[in-house]
Formats: C-alpha cells, sequence, structure tokens
C-alpha cells in the first residue's frame, strides 16, 4: 500500500514490492508529495467462535469416514 503525504487513506493492496515501487515513484511525481511504501509489522484479528469436538467416541467413529 502506498500513503502519499496529505493524502487520503490508501485504498490499493499491491500484490508484490515492485508494483508498489513503480506505484509510489508515480504518485510522488504526479502530486509534487513524498509518496510511502507501508509494510505491516503486526496484525490483529477478533476470533469471534471457539469451536470445541464434543462429540461421543462411538458417534465420532461414524462421522469420521
Amino acid at each position: 500500500m502506498i500513503f502519499v503525504e496529505g493524502g487520503s487513506t490508501p485504498a490499493v493492496k499491491h500484490s508484490n514490492y515492485k508494483l508498489a515501487e513503480i506505484e509510489a515513484k508515480r504518485l510522488a511525481e504526479v502530486t509534487g508529495k513524498k509518496a510511502y511504501i507501508l509494510c505491516t509489522v503486526r496484525s490483529f484479528e477478533v476470533n469471534k467462535f471457539v469451536v470445541e469436538d464434543i462429540i461421543p467416541d462411538e458417534v465420532k467413529e461414524d462421522i469420521m469416514l
């Protein structure tokens, strides 16, 4: 993703670094402003469900074919 100083929130996730670099250079040239290639250093997600198997062994044998 690319952020341009004073610009809006990045909207495009580039599939690789080279494409991000090309776009950052293009945006810097077009806007006359500094463009940053962003990278993730940590991510967080909410896990809403905990799945726990509580099937009795005799039933589990029938459904795990």
